[in-house]
C-alpha cells in the first residue's frame, strides 16, 4: 500500500464525517425526514470509510473486507440519498 492510497482512504473518512456531522446538525434544527434520509447516507458513507480506513492499519481486516460489502454499502447509501430527494 503506497502513500497515495493511504491519504485517499483517510481523506475519504475525513469528508465523509464532516459531511455526516453537518446533515446531522441540519436535521437537528430542521427536523425534516429528506434531511434525515440523507443524513443516514452519508452515515453510510462514514461507515464505508472506517471499514476502509482500518485496512491502512491492519491489513488482516481487507481479507474479510470485500468488494461486495463495500458495494452493498454503497448501493444502501445511493437508496437513502433517492429518498432524500423524492417528491411526495
Amino acid at each position: 500500500m503506497n502513500e497515495l492510497e493511504i491519504f485517499l482512504r483517510l481523506s475519504f473518512l475525513g469528508l465523509s464525517t464532516l459531511i455526516s456531522i453537518i446533515s446531522f446538525i441540519s436535521f437537528i434544527k430542521t427536523k425534516e425526514m429528506k434531511i434525515a434520509f440523507a443524513s443516514i447516507g452519508f452515515l453510510l458513507f462514514t461507515l464505508e470509510g472506517i471499514i476502509v480506513s482500518i485496512g491502512v492499519f491492519s491489513p488482516a481486516v481487507e481479507q474479510f473486507v470485500t468488494t461486495e460489502v463495500l458495494v452493498g454499502i454503497t448501493f444502501i447509501s445511493l437508496i437513502f440519498f433517492y429518498l432524500s430527494i423524492l417528491k411526495r
